[in-house]
């Protein structure tokens, strides 16, 4: 392999999905080369598993490691259970909800359980469409464990927003975002930078043989920490600044640029 570069983790939407969210053909057959040629394969994401549409699934390699939550679970290729999980401990996300209620009571919450999505009044409702297992409610008292908590500040959500919220919560959660309409909070230790480290660590590699490619703020670290980064040319400025490369857009199969460059 090209640089010594042995894992190859992409983020899925807006990098491997194209402006429509489906996996073209030609970066399919991309990433059965990387396979084949001895690469391992990781799908790191913010979705959870269960709106990963199965036509999507399909089209990546059956060796690959999936991440959902931005690290939150991780699942070790062929594995029906999670392999690493984390959620926010008791009483974690009621404080936040509280923080957030109280700094800025019009934002809406919705929050993202282990098998369904719980959306509180208020919340766009465009913003839901193709989630699976939403359910609509008040409150945050949730008897089941939160993976993560969704934030609709009614603003655009960049770097400053991020940092903003991060501020707000504290130790709370790690605050991220994946694309311009809300922020996500995760338990402490997620992250992809996380969960890239974990992955490269599971494999017995270094993290400077991993190769990262992403195109939203929650994709940023992990380029940074990984030995090559690469963004596509429709990601935000601060998140082509992070990269070590620059490939053409999601709607011009820029990950299998990418694989061309790295089997040479």
């Amino acid at each position: 392999m090209a640089d010594g570069y042995r894992l190859l983790a992409c983020d899925l939407d807006g990098t491997l999905l194209d402006s429509r969210g489906e996996l073209p053909a030609a970066v399919s057959a991309a990433l059965d080369r990387a396979a084949a040629a001895g690469m391992a394969v990781a799908v790191i994401t913010a979705r959870p598993p269960r709106d990963v549409p199965p036509r999507v699934r399909a089209g990546i390699p059956g060796t690959a490691y999936w991440a959902h939550g931005n690290g939150a679970l991780v699942f070790r290729p062929g594995q029906r259970l999670p392999s690493r999980q984390l959620v926010f401990g008791a009483g974690a996300v009621g404080r936040i909800h509280e923080v957030l209620g109280a700094r800025r009571p019009g934002w809406a919450l919705a929050f993202d359980l282990l098998d369904g999505t719980v959306v509180q009044p208020g919340f766009p409702a465009e913003l839901t469409r193709g989630w699976a297992g939403v359910e609509w409610r008040g409150g945050a008292e949730l008897a089941r464990a939160v993976v993560k908590v969704l934030v609709c500040p009614f603003l655009p959500c960049d770097a400053e927003l991020v940092d903003t919220v991060q501020e707000m919560v504290g130790e709370e959660a790690e605050v991220t975002a994946s694309g311009e309409h809300f922020l996500e909070l995760g338990p402490r230790g997620t992250g992809k930078h996380g969960v890239l480290a974990w992955i490269a660590a599971d494999l017995g590699l270094a993290t400077a043989q991993t190769v990262a490619v992403g195109d939203g703020l929650n994709d940023r670290d992990m380029l940074r920490l990984a030995g090559l980064g690469a963004a596509p040319a429709n990601a935000g400025a601060p998140v082509r600044a992070a990269a070590d490369r620059i490939l053409p857009s999601n709607d011009e199969h820029a990950v299998a640029h990418l694989v061309d460059q790295l089997l040479g």
